[in-house]
């Protein structure tokens, strides 16, 4: 549980089209899923949106964590019911944009550009999550959830598949036997099973103060330390053993030494000397 009170922000942006908004609060950015009328269900309007939201934070050198999040009272519902005659006609799909990464499809590339950003980007889950919403919660780096969400990879009740990564992020996550009985099933969780499962990585009655104490804390870090930990972490799926010590000694070589360094080691020494302080006191 968390007591942490959000803050008013310090600017706030809106998309074009209106789906997401984007607030900083210092060295942390929220990304707001906002169609809280619609359960911040999804259009392909909102998957531009959510691209535009990344490819502007992976340029921004002055954030160090991201919070994604939904509006009013769901993380976010899946698609847009009234997107469901587009998938039988072929032409929900929308044209991918131009970005680097794996994804050759916009609702996939929607969900890769988080780990495209450098930063640490934390889901803070609460209400529905559910087909694409429980998508857009596996592309972050970090989940924390209220007890009682309801998390679903759902498509299959639908004939369709978990097409936005979800195929290959969610046995990433908790390994293919329960990737494929959540999928098969299309069975509803609640976030006490998705952290029993290891699908969230922490509960919190109040997801978004949870998640927000926690960007914060991570902001306080070196930024380029940050960034490398992230790289070198999702190399660990796909690189050899070789070629992940070689990215970190690498990193190592990089950091070392270097002002962002030495401040930090700074700031730790300062912590070190005030909690000795405390307990002599």
């Amino acid at each position: 549980m968390s007591d942490t009170v959000v803050p008013a922000p310090d600017s706030s942006a809106a998309m074009p089209l209106g789906t997401v908004r984007v607030e900083r609060y210092g060295p942390v950015a929220h990304v707001v899923l906002d169609r809280p009328d619609s359960l911040n269900s999804i259009t392909p309007d909102m998957f531009y949106d959510l691209l535009d939201a990344g490819r502007g934070l992976m340029a921004d050198e002055g954030v160090n964590a991201i919070v994604m999040r939904g509006e009013g009272r769901a993380f976010c519902a899946g698609l847009d019911m009234g997107q469901f005659k587009r998938i039988l006609e072929g032409t929900m799909a929308g044209t991918p944009i131009d970005m680097p990464g794996a994804s050759a499809a916009l609702a996939q590339q929607a969900v890769e550009v988080w780990s495209l950003v450098p930063v640490p980007v934390i889901a803070a889950i609460h209400g529905p999550a559910l087909g694409g919403g429980f998508q857009f919660a596996l592309g972050a780096d970090i989940r924390i959830s209220t007890p009682d969400a309801s998390l679903s990879a759902m498509e299959i009740a639908w004939g369709i598949i978990p097409d936005m990564m979800g195929t290959q992020l969610l046995p990433r996550l908790i390994g293919p036997s329960r990737a494929k009985q959540l999928i098969f099933t299309a069975e509803t969780i609640t976030g006490e099973r998705a952290l029993e499962w290891g699908i969230v990585d922490e509960l919190a009655e109040d997801s978004l103060g949870r998640a927000h104490e926690l960007a914060v804390e991570i902001a306080d870090k070196s930024r380029s330390a940050l960034v490398w930990s992230k790289k070198l972490i999702d190399m660990a799926d796909t690189a050899s053993l070789e070629e992940g010590l070689a990215a970190e000694q690498q990193a190592l070589s990089e950091l070392r030494g270097t002002d962002e360094q030495k401040l930090a080691v700074q700031k730790r020494m300062e912590v070190l000397a005030a909690r000795k302080a405390a307990k002599q006191g």
